[in-house]
């Protein structure tokens, strides 16, 4: 069902185009390998899924090295005809660039491999996407050229935050710590 999506969806492209020819396209596919892999064996399956990739006719953009994570809930798969339950995995992901028609063949093979839990591919673009580790600071209100309307008001309120604020009044004060005695004292 989701392959004929898929198809459905290269078709159409190619209609709009108007050409019979493949037009290349930026991907990523994000992947899950099951936890029964050794951790020693998470490379060899993360080459396999960038070696299939290569063999289809991509070139690589990105990618992160396979994790070991804590899923959000259970995942099930049939292996061998039995069903397991994951609740770990090792993510990883790749960013590569294809030609469209070359796309199905990848789903397919990912498909099959026994050792890939589960995976999505999605259209995507060249540049990072990622949010900057850095934060970036607003600049100062001095470099402006000319000073805002309502500099008055912002200048009285400056002043007043200066001032010591006096919230309640001496004698206020007084009775109020008298009666909190009182309180105490019965």
């Amino acid at each position: 069902m989701a392959e004929d999506a898929i198809k459905e969806n290269i078709e159409l492209t190619d209609e709009i185009d108007g050409s019979d020819e493949a037009e290349t396209q930026v991907y990523e596919l994000g992947f899950h390998i099951a936890p029964s892999v050794e951790e020693n064996n998470v490379a060899v399956e993360a080459d396999a899924v960038k070696f299939l990739i290569k063999s289809k006719g991509g070139t690589f953009i990105a990618e992160e090295f396979p994790k070991e994570i804590s899923l959000a809930y259970t995942i099930t798969k049939r292996i061998e005809g039995k069903k397991q339950r994951f609740d770990t995995a090792y993510f990883g992901w790749i960013k590569f660039e294809m030609k469209t028609d070359n796309i199905l063949a990848i789903k397919e093979e990912m498909d099959i491999n026994k050792n890939i839990l589960r995976y999505l591919i999605i259209k995507t673009v060249k540049e990072s996407t990622l949010i900057p580790k850095t934060i970036v600071f607003a600049k100062d209100d001095s470099s402006r050229k000319s000073k805002p309307k309502s500099a008055g008001i912002t200048k009285k309120m400056d002043e007043a935050v200066k001032k010591k604020p006096t919230f309640v009044s001496e004698e206020y004060e007084e009775d109020l710590d008298k009666t909190i005695e009182k309180l105490i004292v019965e």
